[in-house]
């Protein structure tokens, strides 16, 4: 059945031979596999086979869509920067999108319409900038859908992913337009490509003034006659390549494998040295040598289900504890279950950690045979020859001409053959070249810091668009004028908050868009001392880095130094937090001579640092403005006499601990404060690494031990499928565990039927009645939540049945005792009744009354 359409292009553009021709088209018609198309101006028609016309329509068809654009274009209106002449450049490209095509990113973000995954497809040829698993993992999931997103914490390699990304596209002859909120980030890439001598195929573009700095420096295209390589040559070469390729992915594997065992390792050893330091063991016993570390936890349960049953070892487990766990000594079965449970922990520890080392020496002897790093070397030299042999194919003996301004608009396809990577900022790139140029890729980096407004520009012109940030590190700044402004234009229009100005960057806009699209974290991290990153891993990014960078000097990689008590500050700015800078950190930590930097929430601080230091190599600047910097050594100079919300805002302070590669150095006023904040987080974190624990009433929480403990645990109830023999303790451990999976409360973590005799050392406060009471192998709390940085107990939670634990009951007459105990050491109960409601409402309220006290 032939059809036959005809149309005014009102809302739809018509593409000839590749090329937009809407402007010049009057009428086209589809008839028998031919397109008939009548141009303006023009008397004649011109047939096309219909292969060679395509029709796109517009992006905005329905009400949705036209009112998200007219949000966006009143936003651009009110938030863009005018010229001297009045001009508002932002609300001025608004005014000229006259045409959204349906294939263009915005289109989603528009319409709210998830891409399909996977939908566009090309092969991932090379990395010739090196790569790591995630990193891998991040260039597929770009090259293979319209749409995807890549998480770069600090020091993870976010430039060495986009670079790949960019060479890949190079190789399918696509284009790349890489932006950012300013310039820092795109000259970081163009200088990565200049440094492998292939930034000749790039061009700086954007404002006015970059635009002519390219123009008046155009360079000629390099004497390339030596990248070429003969075909069979260069056949063998991507088979070797390919070989390579698979030999380090495996190996990558076992190097992050190798990492986190390390973590672990040092980790479980230092809270070995606390459990050692506050444990008193009356005997030591001897085992087996190939006793493992699963066989103590299986011991434990057991004695531990021999002590609730009130039994005593029988002569059958006495017959075969030999056997089983390798006991060597008699005297085993003469002491208490308490005092067996603690030498089963203690031994727990050390097998562990043995065990953990031994792997640890079997990968790093794998990797030994293997020669990783000569490895990895040969990998990227073959890649990079591979792709500059096709730059070769595709430039060598190429006259490229001198451009002009007027030619980047009125030759951009053929600029953009020319230079196929583009780089601008999110403001200025559709004003780079002509503006129905459609780029291949969009690639926005440090997208956390890009507003909605001048993003959406950027997806304007993108068939596909990578979006690289962190939103654990700080966003673009709305100041409260602005955000009051563009908050009464959002409500006026009534869209889903994803959309509001104010507070939310162009990545959180996408990821609460969009939650189904590829998203890729990049893992591997290389620049902090171990130490210092693993506190943000901790509190920031749920332990799911992969920490690959060693300690490069002797110093102690984390510092704290408190001032005297008093109210030293005043106007945001504290000289007493100056003068121990200058006259006791820098003498005492011996800076003089390294790479300092030092970092404050605030500018009038900033001002003070910067006068103070004023001649010297030492850089003082707002952690603000610190954000994509390093130093060896970091001084953070905290200011507040009572640490504020803006100082404590997780992501500066994500930020400021970051940006230092040996050293951090903590500068707080030394008033004392209970806060449960993320400052005191930090100190908590330090103290613990140091062992300069203050000697308290309460035990830190042995997280590994008892984590190690409820998984045997799970194991052995596996037939159960229960955690506990109560549904409504399993219902609110898993209300638990959903409450701290949340970002604000990702620092805490829980345990389930934590021993209450083993939360105190001392016992002097209890009376009689108490202290037996406490001390009881039955005694335990429901629900222990800790602080995993400092392992400190925050909250205590206790799951009542109505009937049993009735006031008047003997349990009743139990709780009122748990609850003095707990009163008297000073930790938080809760208690939920299973008659009750709002459970989790009020779960997160006491959580955060915690935080704020």
């Amino acid at each position: 059945m032939n059809k036959t359409t005809t149309s005014h292009l009102q809302s739809q553009a018509i593409y000839i031979d590749g090329k937009d021709r809407t402007d010049e088209v009057e009428l086209y018609t589809f008839e028998r596999g031919r397109c008939l198309v009548t141009y303006k101006n023009s008397d004649k028609s011109y047939s096309y086979h219909q292969d060679k016309v395509k029709i796109v329509k517009l992006a905005v068809q329905n009400a949705e869509a036209q009112s998200v654009f007219s949000y966006l274009k009143q936003i651009a209106e009110t938030v863009g920067l005018k010229t001297e002449e009045g001009n508002n450049i932002l609300a001025d490209s608004y005014s000229r999108l006259s045409f959204i095509p349906e294939t263009s990113v915005l289109s989603y973000y528009l319409n709210r319409k998830e891409p399909m995954k996977n939908f566009y497809s090309y092969p991932t040829e090379i990395f010739p900038f090196g790569f790591n698993l995630s990193q891998k993992d991040g260039v597929n999931k770009a090259l293979s859908n319209p749409i995807s997103i890549i998480e770069g914490p600090p020091g993870t390699g976010k430039t060495q992913t986009i670079l790949n990304i960019i060479a890949n596209a190079v190789i399918n002859d696509q284009s790349v337009a890489v932006v950012s909120s300013n310039n820092t980030a795109t000259r970081n890439v163009f200088e990565k490509l200049e440094k492998n001598g292939i930034s000749f195929i790039a061009a700086l573009l954007g404002s006015s003034q970059n635009k002519k700095e390219f123009i008046e420096s155009q360079a000629e295209i390099p004497d390339i006659s030596d990248w070429r390589i003969p075909i069979e040559e260069a056949v063998s070469l991507k088979e070797y390549g390919n070989q390579l390729f698979e030999q380090l992915s495996e190996k990558l594997g076992f190097k992050n494998e190798l990492a986190l065992l390390k973590l672990e390792t040092e980790n479980m050893e230092t809270e070995y040295l606390h459990f050692a330091a506050s444990i008193s063991l009356v005997a030591n016993v001897r085992f087996k040598k190939n006793v493992s570390s699963d066989q103590m936890l299986s011991l434990w349960i057991t004695l531990e289900n021999y002590e609730q049953s009130g039994k005593k070892l029988n002569w059958w487990r006495k017959l075969i504890f030999p056997f089983i766990y390798g006991i060597r000594d008699k005297k085993f079965h003469e002491l208490s279950y308490k005092e067996l449970i603690r030498l089963v922990q203690s031994k727990y520890y050390t097998t562990k950690i043995s065990e953990l080392t031994l792997r640890q020496q079997q990968l790093e002897s794998e990797l030994q045979d293997f020669s990783f790093e000569e490895k990895m070397n040969a990998y990227m030299a073959v890649s990079m020859q591979l792709f500059r042999n096709l730059l070769y194919q595709r430039y060598h003996g190429k006259e490229r001409p001198e451009y002009t301004v007027q030619d980047l608009h009125m030759r951009s396809e053929e600029f953009i053959r020319d230079y196929p990577v583009i780089m601008s900022t999110t403001y200025s790139l559709r004003r780079s070249l002509n503006e129905k140029v459609a780029y291949d890729y969009v690639i926005i980096d440090e997208a956390s810091q890009v507003d909605l407004a001048t993003g959406v520009l950027a997806l304007s012109c993108a068939k596909r668009a990578v979006i690289v940030g962190d939103l654990k590190q700080l966003p673009n700044v709305v100041d409260a004028q602005t955000a009051n402004k563009t908050d009464h234009i959002f409500h006026t229009f009534q869209l889903p908050e994803a959309y509001r100005y104010s507070n939310h960057s162009l990545l959180l806009s996408v990821t609460e868009l969009f939650p189904g699209i590829p998203k890729t974290l990049l893992r591997e991290h290389y620049r902090c001392h171990p130490q210092i990153i693993d506190f943000c891993n901790r509190k920031f990014y749920h332990n799911q880095l992969v920490i690959l960078s060693e300690a490069k000097t002797d110093r102690n990689p984390l510092v704290v130094y408190k001032t005297v008590a008093g109210n030293h500050a005043r106007d945001r700015m504290n000289q007493r937090q100056i003068d121990v800078i200058l006259q006791e950190i820098i003498p005492q930590q011996h800076l003089e001579e390294v790479d300092l930097g030092i970092v404050t929430p605030y500018r009038n601080q900033t001002s003070a640092l910067q006068s103070t230091f004023q001649g010297t190599c030492i850089k003082a600047d707002t952690v603000d403005k610190f954000q994509g910097r390093e130093n060896d050594v970091i001084i953070l100079s905290t200011v507040d006499n009572e640490i504020s919300d803006f100082t404590d805002h997780p992501n500066r302070l994500n930020v400021a601990v970051s940006r230092a590669k040996d050293q951090l150095i903590l500068v707080v006023n030394g008033n004392e404060s209970d806060k449960d904040n993320n400052i005191s987080d930090l100190i908590r974190y330090i103290d613990y690494h140091n062992f300069t624990i203050i000697n308290s009433e309460i035990h830190s929480i042995f997280d590994y031990l008892y984590k190690g403990y409820e998984e045997k645990r799970r194991e052995l109830l596996a037939g159960q499928k229960k955690k506990s023999v109560f549904d409504s303790e399993n219902i609110m451990h898993r209300l638990i565990r959903e409450i701290i999976s949340q970002d604000e409360f990702s620092k805490y973590d829980v345990v389930l039927h934590f021993p209450l005799r083993n939360l105190m050392s001392d016992f002097s406060k209890l009376s009689i009645e108490e202290q037996a009471y406490a001390s009881h192998y039955a005694t335990h709390l429901d629900f222990l939540i800790f602080n995993r940085l400092g392992k400190n107990p925050v909250l205590a939670i206790e799951v009542d049945g109505y009937e049993y634990h009735k006031q008047e009951s003997r349990q009743g007459r139990r709780d009122a005792m748990k609850n003095e105990i707990m009163e008297k050491y000073g930790i938080p109960l809760m208690r939920f009744s299973t008659t009750g409601s709002r459970e989790k409402e009020k779960l997160i309220d006491r959580l955060r009354q915690l935080q704020r006290s």
